[in-house]
């Protein structure tokens, strides 16, 4: 099946793959092959009791701004979901 790019750079495969996630790996030579996934979560027994686990950036950057990203999700759980805040936005510029 061959698929073009349109204007707004996304491809549209079919309804039938709607909601599906694909593996994209990009070969050396640029061609593209998308692959459809299943993932499946794996439960790690006994991780809550490792007290050697290395921190990754992802946690020590979350330790740095803990303080932060909990003042705003404070400050998120008031305001309704931005798809609400837009149509309002439309319905006031009428």
């Amino acid at each position: 099946m061959r698929k073009e790019v349109g204007a707004s750079d996304q491809t549209s495969l079919s309804k039938k793959y709607a909601g599906q996630l694909f593996d994209l790996q990009i070969m050396d030579d640029g061609c593209r092959v998308m692959q459809a996934v299943r993932v499946m979560p794996v439960k790690q027994e006994g991780a809550a009791h490792c007290t050697n686990k290395a921190s990754t950036p992802v946690d020590d950057w979350a330790r740095q701004y803990a303080v932060d990203i909990d003042q705003y999700n404070a400050w998120a759980a008031g305001r309704p979901p931005y798809s609400q805040r837009v149509r309002q936005w439309r319905a006031d510029r009428r």
